[in-house]
This record gives C-alpha cells, sequence and structure tokens, in this order.
C-alpha cells in the first residue's frame, strides 16, 4: 500500500468538513422547521374560535353516528358525557347509563339521547326538562 499523499488528507479534511457543515444546516433547517410549526400551532390552540369550532364539529359527527340508528331532530346538537352515572341513576331517563356515555341534547325539540359509543347502540331516548345543574354531566 502506498502511503497517503499529503493532497489526499486535505481531501479528506475538506469533505469531512463539508459533510460536517452540510449536517449542521441540515440539522438547522428541520430544528426551524419544528419550531415554526409549534408556534403555528400553539396560535392556533389559543385561538378562541377553535376550540368550539372544534367541539362542534365532533358534535355533529357523532350526531350524524347516531343518526344512522334513528331519526333525530333537525337543529344544532349539544354532547354531554356522563362522568359519574352513580349520581345520575335515580334519574330514569340514566338508569342504564354508563361512565364515558354521551348524551345527545337538542334543546329546541327537548329531547335527548344516550349513545354508547363503544357498542355503537342508543342506551335510552325521550323527552327531557333542561336544568344546568345536572350533576354528573360535562360538555
Amino acid at each position: 500500500m502506498e502511503p497517503l499523499s499529503s493532497g489526499s488528507r486535505n481531501e479528506r479534511k475538506f469533505n469531512m468538513k463539508t459533510l460536517a457543515i452540510g449536517g449542521g444546516v441540515v440539522l438547522t433547517v428541520i430544528l426551524v422547521g419544528v419550531i415554526a410549526f409549534q408556534f403555528i400551532e400553539n396560535r392556533r390552540l389559543r385561538n378562541p374560535n377553535f376550540h368550539s369550532d372544534q367541539l362542534r364539529a365532533e358534535a355533529q359527527a357523532l350526531a350524524n353516528r347516531v343518526g344512522r340508528l334513528m331519526q333525530l331532530p333537525d337543529e344544532e346538537v349539544t354532547v354531554a358525557t356522563v362522568q359519574d352515572a352513580s349520581r345520575l341513576h335515580g334519574q330514569e331517563f340514566f338508569r342504564d347509563a354508563n361512565n364515558g356515555d354521551k348524551v345527545l341534547i337538542f334543546t329546541e325539540a327537548r329531547r335527548a339521547v344516550i349513545f354508547r359509543e363503544s357498542t355503537n347502540m342508543i342506551i335510552n331516548s325521550g323527552p327531557i326538562v333542561i336544568n344546568s345543574t345536572s350533576a354528573g354531566l360535562t360538555e
């Protein structure tokens, strides 16, 4: 084998230096991209309209799913989630409700539907009296 000449060492140093600089540039571009994405996402999530629009869309998607199982009133739906079914079992409407069940509330029609997503089943539906202090439910 021939010993390396100083020219090939310089070439190797140059290639390693170029590689290191190129890698640094690529990492910098990736880092700037991640920071920019997080900044934009953070601004979007802090927008109060984002959450209400997202909740409205999720409620409508759930209503569409339940609407394939039964006819629903033609109005905007409010969805609550059963958090503590034991606090609701004293009310006849909620006797078969479990934690995690969704309650679709149609205010104008004064109707509600309890839906269990895990089994894709309607647990109960019927007329309701709306009061704002229903214990055990969260929107």
